[in-house]
């Protein structure tokens, strides 16, 4: 299930990184990567059957985490942590949540505000 559509993320998270053409498609991606950061409890309870501060924090962290996923999706992927050459270091770090799902430390906040990202429920 897609929890964000293209009016919530242009009107209300005023999102302006993805194109047109690919927004459907990380919005789909991002909602599967919050399902699995949330263990698929979303799916299991119902998004209806959440309350509203739980759907909001869903929403944008799908935005959010559609934004780090079209920005930095080559690099997430990539064999190597990082790169050094003389003095010069640079490493990525990205948040590893359930599932193995590389996200940011924002999308992993707005998620343990829900209460779905424990492993003891």
């Amino acid at each position: 299930m897609v929890y964000v559509d293209a009016i919530y993320y242009n009107d209300t998270y005023k999102g302006s990184i993805i194109p047109a053409d690919d927004l459907i498609k990380q919005l789909s991606q991002a909602s599967d990567h919050i399902d699995s950061l949330t263990y698929n409890r979303i799916p299991a309870i119902g998004f209806e059957n959440l309350t509203s501060f739980q759907q909001e924090n869903i929403k944008k962290a799908v935005c959010r985490q559609a934004d780090f996923i079209y920005q930095y999706g080559d690099y997430l992927n990539m064999p190597i942590g990082g790169y050094s050459a003389g003095s010069v270091s640079l490493s990525f770090k990205a948040v590893e949540g359930g599932g193995g799902i590389k996200t940011s430390d924002d999308v992993i906040n707005l998620l343990k505000s829900t209460g779905l990202t424990s492993r003891r429920l």
